[in-house]
């Protein structure tokens, strides 16, 4: 990293130093290199995008709460989740920079609130469900049938499907590792599930290159996001000009319909590590007990009220 950054110091003579120069030294830090997992770099180097188009040529020392929440205000009117996580991401870099002398003031986003967020997604019917699982079948998308159940049935995200390996099938279980939040759950053993990962299996079986992966495509190899979604946005596409579908969902819509169906501790079962991102996911209401408590008669009040 220093490195890095003496030879970052030697191109810097003469020229002012910016909130690109400051995002470049981030990128080639070990806490980004090396601490951070592949989609948490993924996502910081798509929030970084926004941020150098706006402060990129201004000087770290320059930026001030009130420029970030005109920021804010202005971007957050159609994209407030992106607003919310490119904040987070300038608050990151400002706050690293700090630590190591590049920056000389305080996280100047400390004083600008998040934006209120709306909650994306919807919850997929059960007829929905089915008539989309039966559509890809007739389709030949075997693996995208299973990829549904287990996202379905594990409340498991898109990409923690699609890495899924034969090694994380225990006796016990299936292990889904969380590459969000780096937490693994072993999701126990149903019927329906060993019958999700039985399809699984049986995909592409005569495929010489056999890939490990669960989830395979027809030349036996694991998917890719991009290509297991160009198939699942061209079957929702059919499948709703087919009527078969009266509206298209999303992948991520089926964790939303898990944790809403799941009858038990939402929180324990989604993996999230507050009850507020858990709810952000549950759609199904909560069973509150009313008051039970028996009636007053009639006649014992008015006999109190005259007497």
């Amino acid at each position: 990293m220093w490195a890095e950054y003496e030879r970052w110091e030697q191109d810097q003579q003469g020229k002012t130093f910016t909130i690109s120069d400051l995002i470049d030294l981030y990128f080639a830090s070990p806490q980004y290199t090396k601490e951070l997992r592949t989609q948490t770099q993924k996502d910081y180097l798509r929030n970084s995008k926004k941020l150098r188009a706006v402060f990129g040529n201004a000087k770290p020392n320059s930026i001030t709460s009130p420029v970030i929440q005109l920021f804010m205000d202005t971007r957050g009117q159609e994209y407030p989740t992106a607003a919310n996580r490119e904040r987070s991401f300038l608050s990151i870099i400002f706050r690293w920079g700090k630590a190591r002398g590049l920056v000389s003031i305080e996280d100047p986003t400390k004083a600008v609130k998040p934006l209120k967020e709306r909650r994306g997604g919807r919850y997929v019917e059960d007829s929905e469900y089915l008539a989309f699982y039966s559509w890809l079948g007739s389709r030949g998308h075997a693996a995208h049938q299973a990829a549904m159940e287990i996202a379905y049935l594990c409340a498991a995200r898109q990409q923690d499907v699609l890495a899924l390996k034969r090694q994380d099938m225990t006796e016990e279980g299936l292990l889904i590792q969380q590459q969000k939040t780096g937490k693994n759950q072993l999701k126990l053993w149903t019927e329906r599930l060993h019958d999700a990962v039985d399809l699984a299996l049986e995909t592409n079986k005569g495929s010489k290159a056999q890939s490990t992966h669960l989830i395979r495509n027809k030349r036996g190899q694991g998917y890719s996001r991009s290509g297991f979604n160009s198939i699942w946005i061209r079957e929702q596409q059919a499948a709703t000009k087919a009527g078969v579908l009266p509206a298209r969902f999303r992948f991520h819509d089926l964790k939303i319909k898990g944790i809403s169906d799941f009858k038990g501790d939402k929180q324990e079962f989604s993996g999230h590590k507050t009850r507020s991102m858990m709810e952000r996911y549950n759609r199904t209401a909560d069973k509150v007990a009313t008051l039970d408590k028996e009636r007053i008669k009639h006649r014992e009040v008015s006999s109190e009220t005259t007497g």
